[in-house]
């Protein structure tokens, strides 16, 4: 099984321009998973960017849906200074933007205000939980890439009474896991104001902004370590849902916050 990292790290040309591809399997709806498509987009960010510069933050706009099929990235360094460097990635296929992702990446430095991450929600262990199965048709396809452990009984389309997802999850690739790779976990969990659908409908991210708060070994994070993710609406209206989210890591130490716009169309 390829890995996420092995699917999303694309080469540049001559002329700087990272191409590959969207691969098959991993659909979500009509577009290509949204996790996978900035995973590439940070990928191809951070080979323009210094080693000992770790990703602080990606601000990603979905412009169109990615596709299957062959795609460029092409990379622009707009700022590089004395501890930040600013880059955009434009995602293109057949010459029009799918996804455009503005990136961060930071040098730690010292601090005199320094604020502890709030601790993880109560839950039990993954070990203890049944996995979502993966069901061709049912559930988007790239889910059979990720195992799932709900903490909450309320689950998208159920008619539930709580906009709020909740539950484990780990890559079943068991590859190491890197900053870019943590944007795919994110959002590997449906948007939360789902949970108050009484049927399937369609919903897609507009814009999406992943701050990472606890930098990573730089070998990356164990493989097959379980992750918790935490996901709430903010408000929803007019087809529109603010949602926002966070991810903590087995140990409970909070590396990820999340706000998304969602375009939800219940209403047809």
């Amino acid at each position: 099984m390829q890995t996420l990292a092995d699917l999303t790290t694309w080469p540049a040309d001559a002329e700087g321009v990272h191409r590959g591809a969207i691969a098959d399997g991993w659909g979500q709806g009509r577009a290509a998973f949204g996790g996978y498509v900035a995973s590439a987009a940070v990928r191809a960010a951070a080979a323009h960017a210094p080693a000992d510069r770790p990703l602080r933050s990606a601000l990603v706009h979905f412009v169109a849906p990615a596709l299957v099929g062959p795609a460029a990235a092409r990379v622009e360094v707009l700022r590089d200074g004395g501890s930040m460097t600013h880059v955009q990635t434009r995602i293109e296929q057949d010459g029009r933007p799918v996804c455009v992702v503005l990136a961060v990446f930071g040098a730690a430095r010292p601090t005199r205000v320094p604020v502890a991450a709030p601790a993880p929600p109560e839950v039990p262990p993954p070990d203890g939980l049944g996995e979502m199965p993966f069901a061709r048709g049912i559930v988007p396809d790239f889910i059979q890439h990720y195992a799932l452990r709900w903490t909450v009984p309320h689950v998208p389309y159920a008619g539930g009474a709580v906009p709020h997802v909740q539950g484990w999850l780990r890559a079943r690739a068991g590859a190491p896991v890197h900053a870019a790779d943590l944007l795919a976990l994110v959002d590997t969990w449906p948007p939360p104001v789902m949970a108050l659908a009484d049927r399937p409908a369609p919903g897609s991210t507009v814009t999406w902004q992943v701050n990472l708060v606890r930098d990573l070994p730089p070998e990356g994070a164990p493989g097959d370590a379980w992750w918790l993710f935490d996901g709430r609406t903010t408000h929803a209206e007019g087809g529109h849902a603010d949602c926002t989210g966070a991810l903590w890591d087995a140990a409970g130490n909070l590396v990820a916050t999340s706000r998304q716009l969602v375009a939800e169309f219940t209403g047809r």
